[in-house]
């Protein structure tokens, strides 16, 4: 039928089945497939079975939907609720019930949480690792270096985190802007110049895009499309017309 035979590529190693051998065994060229020892000598290719996606209702894509679209204040426990007809309140109450939505509070000093889907909370669990620590200013330049951007919580971190850096700061180097958010963004000159361009075009693409999806498009963290963001902003490149809304000017 055809020898098949091992190449080896660094630290792995491909068979190489030809051409006419694929087709008798009708192998797919777009499934995964694992090759598993009966015994010895003898090997079998097993086909691994797809994971099923699983499919979102007209409701549920609605509901995360406005979840990632709708401003902030928008998202407030119980308010969010007053948005939604009764078919779909019943459905974000068992999407709650999953962990799908969660009602999230940064502290308790807030008397009522904002909604989140899980996938945005993980996303932000990961890019709160470029928060700064005010009380450890050494430790964040760390991150801006691994990085290249780094977001400050307050104004006495960003103080220290930019005494830190003065000299970078004044060779243009290293870049920093405070949002209307209250966070202060740092970003290396040659990080902000190396995406710009990108994402500036895909923005001007769109009528109007989310930060989200930007950084989805541009295949980068929320965490650092935010913080380039904060700069064409302040460049009058683009306009937030709501919380992560961004268009064109």
């Amino acid at each position: 039928m055809g020898e098949i035979r091992v190449l080896a590529k660094g630290n792995e190693f491909a068979l190489l089945i030809p051409q006419q051998l694929f087709s008798q065994l009708d192998l797919n060229p777009s499934a995964a497939y694992e090759l598993v020892k009966a015994k010895e000598g003898i090997w079998v290719l097993v086909e691994k079975e797809a994971a099923a996606e699983k499919i979102e209702s007209p409701v549920d894509k609605k509901i995360f939907a406005m979840l990632k679209q709708n401003r902030l204040q928008d998202k407030v426990e119980g308010k969010f609720e007053k948005l939604l007809n009764k078919e779909e309140l019943q459905r974000f109450k068992e999407m709650l019930k999953e962990g799908s939505v969660v009602a999230f509070k940064l502290s308790d000093k807030y008397k009522k949480a904002v909604y989140k889907t899980r996938a945005e909370l993980e996303e932000e669990k990961k890019d709160g690792n470029q928060a700064g620590d005010a009380g450890n200013p050494a430790a964040a330049c760390g991150v801006l270096e691994k990085s290249g951007f780094l977001l400050c919580k307050d104004e006495q971190s960003a103080r220290a985190v930019s005494q830190q850096l003065r000299k970078e700061i004044e060779e243009g180097k290293i870049r920093g802007i405070k949002g209307f958010d209250g966070f202060f963004y740092v970003i290396e000159s040659q990080v902000y110049n190396k995406h710009r361009a990108k994402l500036l075009s895909l923005v001007k693409q769109r009528k109007s895009i989310t930060v989200q999806q930007l950084a989805a498009e541009a295949g980068l963290s929320t965490a650092l499309v935010k913080t380039a963001c904060e700069f064409l902003k302040d460049e009058g490149e683009i306009i937030e017309k709501r919380h992560e809304l961004m268009q064109a000017v």
